[in-house]
């Protein structure tokens, strides 16, 4: 009986397609401040996934704060103190910013970059019985 309350909660969708848009942040739904850009975020991405549920429903579910993200390898600043990092991880941000801004319109004033932050993780390729140290970037998807 149990087992069947826990059934009761969950919401399942064969997944048919998936696609995205961008859109205006909605306030206390999706991310609206960058604290790495120091202001307001103009668009976010909102997946869509389109399907069925169990019974045969048609459904389009929204998620909402989901941004792509990459992880760099970072052995530089093992060693270094969290404020000497918090410096370096916002250093490789500006820089990947930059870079994208050169790619596209130089006038633009498009975001790219969310943030950054430091997190630990085993690489994925190979075997590895210890995590590494990388940066893990959120960017916007390029429209």
């Amino acid at each position: 009986m149990e087992n069947s309350q826990d059934d009761a909660r969950i919401f399942s969708v064969r997944i048919v397609s998936m696609d995205y848009h961008m859109a205006p942040p909605i306030p206390d739904l999706d991310i609206c401040y960058s604290s790495f850009q120091g202001g307001m975020v103009k668009e976010v991405p909102i997946i869509r996934i389109y399907g069925s549920t169990p019974a045969g429903q048609k459904t389009c579910l929204h998620v909402h704060q989901a941004l792509p993200y990459l992880f760099v390898p970072c052995t530089d600043i093992m060693h270094q103190s969290p404020k000497e990092a918090d410096t370096y991880t916002r250093a490789i941000a500006i820089g990947i910013e930059k870079a994208l801004k050169l790619k596209g319109n130089a006038g633009s004033k498009r975001q790219h970059v969310h943030g950054c932050s430091l997190v630990r993780a085993k690489k994925i390729y190979g075997y590895h019985s210890s995590e590494e140290l990388f940066v893990k970037i959120f960017l916007y998807p390029d429209t």
